[in-house]
């Protein structure tokens, strides 16, 4: 009885992580983040919008380097984070913590992306 309470439970976890096929997977194999650019990735994984994360295997290509590239694209959307953060109540004054540290983080980011370019 608790292994299929279980099962289901996992089951319909995952089943909050698959989007309707309303948007081209070609957009989904673009370079870089393409949710990122229509705005923030809170906003896709809000009630009703869930986001697909699919790879294309190469011919020969190992299963670890697929999986590498699963996980990247996953951490990319933010499935994890955004789980992480609806696990426990988040009251304004903590959420307004997290976004001013997760902005100074991106910030670091750029800058050190922008002095490699040079």
């Amino acid at each position: 009885m608790l292994r299929t309470l279980l099962l289901a439970l996992g089951l319909a976890s995952a089943s909050a992580l698959v989007m309707p096929a309303s948007r081209p997977v070609a957009t989904l194999a673009r370079a870089g983040n393409p949710f990122m650019q229509q705005g923030p990735a809170d906003e896709l994984h809000r009630k009703g919008h869930v986001v697909r994360i699919q790879i294309e295997l190469e011919q020969g290509e190992p299963i670890e380097k697929a999986l590498r590239r699963f996980r990247k694209s996953t951490n990319m959307v933010g499935h994890l984070r955004i789980i992480r953060n609806r696990k426990q109540f988040e009251s304004n004054h903590d959420k307004k913590i997290r976004k001013a540290k997760e902005s100074a983080m991106r910030g670091a980011r750029e800058r050190r992306n922008a002095r490699k370019r040079f």
